[in-house]
């Protein structure tokens, strides 16, 4: 099977949209297989820190309306979130938001799901906070609505947190059954919710490889235990420079165990450090050129 290879690009601090565009662009022209941005209100101050900006104005744009800009402006590259909180959202307004993506795209939207973890950015924009538990039930109830909404041409849903009545959903998005869904986290219950409902999971930035290796085995006994025929796609990410290393020998050395215990796919993420534009565009290409050709020949 091929590797695919995507990337992780912050849209708050020095990335402003004029940058996002263009390590964008040059990550599609390139041939990276999948383009992430986090979707949050605002990050917590030590992400802003980390990569050389400030933590009392916390910037950050949103998420599916810099993926619509960026479809506009690519050919070929998956556009997904890492991750969307399901509880932030209305179930229906989150599935017309994707599929309006996926079309705008031609049918390249990701759906990243997860029950969100940043309990004051929840708090301060009115959403309220609940236990983890709790976030995941509503997390699979949106879900449910969403994947109805999608394939169905009314949907009815009466949950314990969301409502739907005789609700008609048109366009449909392009891709056929729906947009892939992935899931952001490690726990035992996000597990369980990528194997009932998605098609891949997002484990955090710089992974240990022991960790990513329990996680597999973790998703691959869930899928045993529930039935699932198709098997479940790992995307770890490294971190660039720190995570992934700064040469070639060592960017192989370090994503090769990955694959070997099961991964699809590497993200880069250029969200944990301060990596300027130019720097990250170099980085691309030198390891489009130098990568690509012994994970790709003769696929």
């Amino acid at each position: 099977m091929k590797a695919n290879f995507g990337v992780h690009i912050p849209i708050q601090g020095a990335y402003d949209y004029h940058a996002i565009s263009r390590v964008s662009e040059v990550a599609d022209s390139l041939g990276y297989d999948s383009l992430w941005v986090g979707d949050h209100f605002y990050l917590p101050s030590s992400a802003y820190s980390k990569i050389g900006s400030c933590g009392e104005r916390p910037d950050k744009l949103d998420a599916w309306t810099i993926l619509a800009a960026i479809a506009v402006r690519t050919k070929r590259i998956k556009l997904g979130t890492r991750v969307s909180p399901i509880p932030f959202y209305l179930p229906g307004k989150l599935a017309k938001i994707v599929t309006t993506v996926d079309i705008i795209s031609g049918g390249r939207s990701i759906l990243g799901a997860g029950g969100g973890w940043f309990k004051e950015e929840s708090v301060s924009y009115g959403i309220g906070w609940w236990s983890h538990k709790e976030r995941i039930l509503r997390m699979q109830e949106g879900l449910e609505i969403i994947l109805s909404l999608w394939k169905e041409e009314r949907t009815t849903y009466k949950g314990k947190h969301y409502q739907v009545e005789d609700a008609p959903f048109w366009p449909k998005p392009i891709q056929k059954p729906h947009p892939p869904i992935w899931f952001g986290g490690s726990s035992n219950a996000i597990v369980e919710a990528t194997v009932k409902y998605g098609h891949g999971i997002l484990p955090l930035t710089n992974m240990t490889l022991d960790k990513f290796e329990s996680l597999v085995l973790m998703i691959r006994e869930a899928e045993r235990r529930l039935g699932k025929t198709k098997s479940v796609a790992l995307a770890p990410s490294l971190s660039y420079p720190n995570g992934i290393g700064g040469t070639s020998s060592k960017w192989i050395e370090t994503i090769e165990p990955y694959f070997e215990k099961g991964a699809s796919s590497i993200i880069i993420d250029f969200s944990q450090n301060y990596v300027p534009v130019n720097t990250a565009v170099k980085f691309l290409e030198e390891f489009a050129g130098k990568i690509f050709p012994q994970y790709r020949s003769g696929s």
